[in-house]
């Protein structure tokens, strides 16, 4: 599965979201569900399935998934 197939599951588990959601549209304390406790289990679900340890300011900086996934990208991460 590729990188942003994993990361869109775990966009829509974390933040319970619809599969069909457009998640061009979710953005960080703009989403019900991505408040600042949706944004905590976001992350945690991010650095469990791909094994990584996220910094203070990668973990303040993803507020979208595009941002997400050029973080996920810029640490190395390939899928």
């Amino acid at each position: 599965m590729a990188l942003e197939e994993k990361l869109r599951d775990i966009f829509v588990r974390a933040l319970e979201l619809t599969s069909d959601a457009d998640l061009a549209k979710v953005r960080f304390r703009r989403h019900p569900h991505w408040d600042s406790l949706g944004h905590y289990t976001l992350m945690v679900a991010i650095e469990e399935e791909f094994g990584v340890e996220l910094d203070p300011d990668q973990f303040l900086q993803i507020e979208s998934f595009d941002i997400a996934l050029a973080v996920l990208r810029g640490i190395g991460v390939n899928g």
